[in-house]
């Protein structure tokens, strides 16, 4: 998710000196010492965490999502505009945006597992406690208490992936990480839509609550067979936002405002438009997430073909021009083909930042990815807010023509900088190959 190590630059398909260099450690962001470098094998342990915190992050995906078809219905039930219900995005996002700047320290200091361990722990409690109020404020207050302790789980994931997960093989197991949150995407939709067309959207929750204690007890029991990772916690977040890490922050804060920030608004467009139900919904719905399982299950093989830039490229500018198609679309399968687009697009350009942020202050990784995720989660709660007074002003077409331009001009610089932090990678690479050839030269 430093620029400099960078993701893997291919030429005739082979990894060029960059890999090299990061895998011993070159780190051209900051001035900090170098951290020690992850093993290059996993241990059978190690996997099972893996796969522990991916059934966590798969959990955390489902609640983070599960609300977008269920806005008309909680809007009918509590006599409020869809605009309005969509601040139960909003109050989930902010506070999960905000708590990343005290779960990076935290991490950090005690260790990202066991914070991770109790973030989960109350996470399922709010969770299974949304459906008590019956009234939008007290809903609106515990979704943010819940997004709150949501907002340790990926991060830390992807920071403990970074600390134990060689560069080299990094952004794949980033995919898969994506592939989970996707899944995540496409169940909670397609399944939030079919609960609330049976039953009140008030039971959701409460299910919900209950798996993730099974998945809490699940990650309790493996984060006790895997030794801690000793890594050097220096750094602060001034140190991270002077080095190679701020120019991704400002990226993703825009993804995050584009992406996460208008996704919910399909299903006030099919509403709207079509007059779609809440299973019709979450079934179109479900395509962005099926479509980032399928891109992240393949980008392994992309990478071996594809350079980072062109990945930005082509991922920015399918979630255009998913916006611009679902801005004029004259049924639901043409709605369809736009979120499937739009959650493509997401997988290829949003992997590529997370890799190299991943990467942009290994020695305070933990801050790193805090920043990174609040950038993103602040974006996207901002993005839902400033979404609904556009579309209630103007109407879903402009608003969606709106973003589908802003998607261009994102695309555009976030390119450039992947293009630019690429070639510093490539030049200093060389730079610190002729040390250690000189180097061993001139050693007796």
């Amino acid at each position: 998710m430093t620029a400099a190590t960078a993701a893997p630059c291919h030429e005739n398909g082979r990894a060029s000196i960059i890999e090299d260099s990061a895998s011993r450690g070159v780190d051209y962001g900051s001035n900090m010492a170098r951290p020690e470098q992850p093993p290059s094998t996993e241990s059978p342990q190690q996997r099972s965490l893996l796969l522990a915190l991916g059934a966590a992050t798969f959990v955390v995906g489902l609640d983070a999502r599960i609300v977008a078809p269920l806005l008309p219905s909680i809007a009918d039930e509590l006599g409020c505009s869809i605009a309005v219900a969509s601040y139960t995005v909003s109050f989930y996002l902010l506070p999960y945006g905000l708590c990343q700047l005290a779960y990076g320290p935290l991490a950090d200091r005690l260790g990202k597992l066991r914070v991770a361990v109790y973030a989960m722990a109350a996470f399922s409690l709010g969770t299974a406690g949304c459906g008590l109020f019956g009234g939008l404020a007290g809903l609106l207050t515990l979704r943010a208490l819940t997004g709150a302790a949501a907002a340790a789980l990926i991060p830390l994931t992807i920071a403990y992936i970074g600390d134990t997960v060689p560069y080299s093989r990094r952004q794949a197991t980033l995919s898969l990480l994506m592939a989970s949150t996707g899944a995540a995407q496409s169940f909670s939709t397609s399944a939030g839509g079919l609960m609330a067309e049976v039953m009140s959207w008030r039971s959701i929750f409460p299910t919900l609550g209950g798996i993730s204690a099974l998945v809490t007890l699940w990650l309790w029991h493996r984060a006790r067979h895997v030794p801690a990772v000793s890594r050097s916690a220096s750094g602060n977040y001034r140190a991270a936002l002077q080095s190679s890490l701020r120019p991704i922050l400002w990226l993703v804060l825009v993804e995050g405002a584009l992406f996460m920030g208008c996704f919910p608004f399909f299903s006030g467009l099919l509403h709207e438009r079509f007059r779609s139900g809440p299973l019709s919904i979450g079934l179109t719905l479900a395509l962005a997430g099926l479509a980032q399982v399928a891109v992240a299950k393949s980008l392994p093989r992309i990478l071996r073909r594809v350079t980072e830039e062109r990945l930005v490229l082509i991922g920015g500018g399918a979630m255009a021009t998913a916006y611009l198609v679902a801005a004029v679309a004259p049924s639901v399968g043409w709605v369809a083909f736009s979120t499937a687009a739009l959650g493509a697009g997401f997988s290829l350009c949003h992997s590529t930042i997370q890799a190299r942020a991943s990467e942009a202050f290994p020695s305070g990784r933990g801050r790193a990815l805090a920043l990174f995720a609040f950038s993103l989660f602040v974006g996207g709660g901002t993005g839902t807010f400033v979404m609904g007074s556009v579309a209630e002003a103007a109407g879903y077409t402009r608003s969606f023509v709106a973003a589908s331009v802003c998607f261009v001009v994102f695309t555009f610089f976030a390119a450039r900088t992947v293009a630019a932090q690429g070639e510093q990678a490539r030049r200093l690479a060389l730079v610190e190959a002729r040390e250690a050839d000189l180097g061993g030269a001139t050693s007796p």
